[in-house]
């Protein structure tokens, strides 16, 4: 059996902080013998690359160009940039998921030559939104390009309890990016009287004050992470799940695909995932602040007929197979 290497590598004593991994590596394990089943991981990203380069006959890389924002990320980004081209030396398959136009933290310099590589070495560019997957178009052609939703867990879609004890939810670690602050800030929200409910991690300081001092009878913030279950029990109990993510910062999103699969109204911006997602008819979206007004204080619901179709079509068994199918296949698109 073919080995294979899920890149990023999992935290030591602590896993992965995002299931996607989790639930790759479970379904791969049918088809490879997976580099490091248990997750127990590795201290260094580039080292793990490293490692792996001599190991694998698959490597699916997510987050490499991440590594440019690393602890001493100079020495990291040319350990990383020599795993790269030893897999391409060893003539390794080699699957770049494409996740963001750029990291969440910006560029520089060492971001953008490992994003130039992984370019170059990628036997398939993976993407989960129809923007990342122009650029990647762009880069490769494509014939080496697959595009394909953000993968979700199988589970029946519960009815809605019709009687909501919040108009929004805000959920999931909380990062500038989010546009969580800017939301809440905003007169037109304060005026609404919105029922607004924010439960998330945020380690920046100076970014949950902001959000604090917008706090009222209207707006409640929780600065910690909900378990599983809570997000199921908060997002049903919410007339719209938001991601008021800011310009530029949009592709794809795992905790829209983990609203859709217990049943939530998710709202964000026209661009990106949710761009897609709507013109599938299982997302709502907004192009200005007026218009997404009007739509929280609206009554907007979504086909859960068609949303439990549309988890069925893109669950990991079948994201899976589609790698599998595209790797194999010298046109895929």
């Amino acid at each position: 059996m073919k080995k294979i290497l899920v890149s990023p590598a999992a935290t030591p004593g602590k896993g992965y902080s995002n299931d996607y991994f989790v639930f790759l590596k479970k379904e791969l394990s049918a088809h490879y013998e997976i580099i490091d089943p248990d997750n127990k991981g590795c201290r260094s990203q580039s080292l793990a690359l490293l490692a792996g380069a001599f190991r694998a006959d698959v490597a699916l890389l997510s987050f490499v160009e991440t590594i440019a924002f690393h602890r001493f990320p100079r020495i990291q980004t040319n350990l990383a940039l020599a795993a790269l081209q030893i897999m391409h030396w060893r003539g390794i398959k080699v699957v770049f998921f494409f996740h963001n136009p750029k990291p969440h933290k910006g560029e520089n310099c060492y971001s953008r030559r490992l994003t130039d590589k992984l370019f170059q070495v990628s036997d398939l560019v993976v993407c989960h939104s129809e923007n990342t997957a122009e650029i990647a178009r762009e880069r490769v052609g494509a014939d080496r390009v697959l595009l394909v939703h953000h993968p979700m867990v199988s589970r029946p879609v519960p009815s809605s309890p019709g009687d909501f004890s919040r108009d929004v939810l805000i959920w999931g670690d909380i990062f500038p990016y989010k546009g969580v602050a800017e939301f809440v800030e905003d007169p037109s929200i304060a005026a609404s009287d919105l029922q607004i409910d924010i439960v998330g991690r945020c380690k920046d300081p100076a970014l949950a004050q902001r959000i604090e001092r917008c706090c009222s009878e209207h707006v409640r913030f929780r600065n910690e992470r909900p378990s599983q279950e809570e997000v199921a029990t908060l997002v049903l109990g919410s007339r719209y799940v938001l991601f008021p993510y800011l310009p530029g910062s949009i592709s794809g999103s795992g905790a829209l695909m983990d609203t859709l699969s217990v049943g939530g109204t998710a709202v964000g911006p026209d661009a990106g995932a949710f761009h897609d997602l709507s013109l599938k008819g299982v997302c709502l979206t907004y192009r200005d602040r007026t218009e997404l007004v009007s739509l929280l204080l609206s009554n907007r619901r979504i086909d859960r007929d068609r949303i439990a179709r549309f988890i069925r079509e893109n669950s990991w068994s079948a994201f899976v197979d589609r790698i599998q199918s595209a790797l194999k296949d010298s046109s895929c698109k």
